[in-house]
């Protein structure tokens, strides 16, 4: 395994000296996952966990932002605003500088953490409230509903976007703690309240708080949070989002990171709360963003701003603090929960647990990860396989990926500055070399020097369609 650390001199993750082990059986033995994964030796990425003796878990608290950049906190080098309570966290968690969504639209986003599933199995391939019929069906395997199976009180606060024809009650949230009527969090106090309570309690808990401070508000536009306000002439857009460096941008982004720094003080309040109660050490705290930022040219689309996530999963007694370098995506989040807690695995779920390598145990690690789109509102289909060095996109209809719910202020001039494809029809192929352009502009695909890469991520692609039986699979 490979690992990066903030602190000079640490190379790797520590073994834990008082592991023992126990052992686990994932649900899916794959093999062909595993060679697609790019799993040594063609290794099943749901191969025998290591026998393991863990502390007590009290509860897991998930945290999800909507819409936020890959690189767009503190922790990850966003400098325009402070977000020390996100800093924290990560900074006592094993945190990944290498996630990625395995999707980069918010219902099937969320989907895919709650099942462990791509959305071409789940079926949640595009928004809920715009596609009802293609809301998780209401007796799917999920997260919630595992645990809940298993003794643990559940409940959910947030945004709640796999489902328009059921309630969270229905895939295993107990409770749904009050949330206003466009599913934003204003008021963090019911889950903090939740959390106390836990304090109290014999009985394991799984929090899910989902924020959406950073999408856009009904209106489609960003306001400044009262007491959290951005000048907007220090609100220059991040740089790894490829957008020039304009006042109309800038007065989105001030809106953008002042809903940023709203939300890391919330967070900081149920950190805060985990603290009063005497829970920090033995709850496990997970945080993850469900796509990029949504600007054109990053959500919605297939390349890294698009697909690109902070994840960072923190256990004090349990985990050592540390940075990977890892390429990991969003679809092992589920049975990574569920191993740590020492649940059995989800049914039919595709992505292999990432608990060895948070616990500094043998990993094999992948060798790459997948990513898909089928629609947000309109149909996009594309399929892309993101290696360590290489990406490539196999784009199965022509439409433009679309302006990633950027504003009608800046979108007509910003389609004739050079680069921002993002309104022109996409090509059948991309294929790009990210270590001399991580933003994804140099289109090799008809590179010769670059043929059998090509044929080697194309081979990848088909191989992971097949083992997970993608309906996609004869246009791949």
């Amino acid at each position: 395994m490979r690992s990066v650390y903030r602190e000079e001199g640490v190379d790797r993750l520590p073994l834990m000296s008082d592991l023992t082990r126990r052992r686990f059986q994932q649900s899916l033995a794959l093999g062909a996952l595993g060679a697609a994964l790019g799993c040594r030796d063609g290794a099943s990425p749901h191969d025998e966990a290591p026998v393991r003796s863990l502390p007590p878990l009290r509860g897991i608290l998930l945290l999800t932002a909507d819409d936020l950049g890959w690189r767009d906190v503190g922790a990850y080098g966003l400098t325009a605003v402070p977000t020390p309570h996100l800093d924290r966290l990560i900074a006592g968690g094993v945190a990944f500088d290498r996630a990625f969504d395995v999707v980069s639209t918010c219902s099937s986003s969320r989907a895919s953490l709650a099942t462990g599933q791509y959305p071409h199995t789940h079926g949640v391939t595009g928004l809920t409230h715009r596609h009802p019929e293609l809301s998780l069906p209401a007796d799917a395997p999920t997260v919630a509903r595992q645990l809940a199976d298993h003794g643990f009180t559940t409940a959910i606060q947030g945004k709640f976007h796999i489902s328009a024809t059921h309630e969270p009650e229905a895939f295993g949230y107990q409770d749904w703690l009050a949330t206003d009527l466009d599913q934003r969090i204003r008021d963090i106090s019911p889950a903090v309240d939740f959390l106390a309570e836990q304090g109290e309690s014999s009985v394991p808990f799984f929090l899910e708080v989902n924020f959406m401070q950073t999408h856009r508000d009904l209106l489609d536009r960003f306001v400044q949070a009262d007491g959290y306000e951005v000048a907007v002439d220090e609100a220059s857009p991040p740089s790894f989002w490829g957008l020039p460096d304009w006042p109309e941008l800038r007065e989105e982004v001030a809106g953008y990171l002042s809903q940023l720094r709203w939300m890391d003080d919330m967070v900081g309040a149920l950190l805060d709360a985990l603290d009063d109660g005497g829970l920090a050490d033995d709850v496990l705290v997970a945080f993850v963003s469900d796509n990029g930022p949504p600007f054109p040219g990053c959500k919605l689309t297939l390349y890294d701003r698009g697909v690109g996530t902070p994840l960072v999963f923190r256990w004090p007694a349990a985990l050592a603090p540390a940075w990977s370098d890892e390429l990991v995506g969003t679809v092992q989040i589920a049975p990574t929960l569920l191993e740590l807690a020492g649940v059995d695995p989800l049914p039919g779920a595709q992505g292999r647990s990432l608990a060895p390598l948070l616990l500094g145990e043998p990993f094999d690690a992948a060798e790459a990860v997948f990513a898909e789109m089928e629609e947000h509102i309109d149909p996009v289909p594309a399929r892309a396989v993101r290696t360590d060095r290489y990406k490539y996109i196999r784009n199965l209809s022509a439409t433009p990926w679309g302006h990633g719910d950027g504003s009608a202020d800046y979108l007509e001039p910003l389609a004739d500055e050079p680069d921002q494809r993002w309104d022109e029809p996409r090509p059948p192929e991309e294929l790009y070399d990210l270590s001399v352009d991580p933003l994804e502009r140099a289109n090799l695909v008809d590179d010769p020097a670059l043929a059998d890469v090509l044929t080697d991520l194309r081979a990848r692609l088909v191989a992971n369609a097949e083992a997970t039986a993608d309906f996609r699979l004869g246009e791949l």
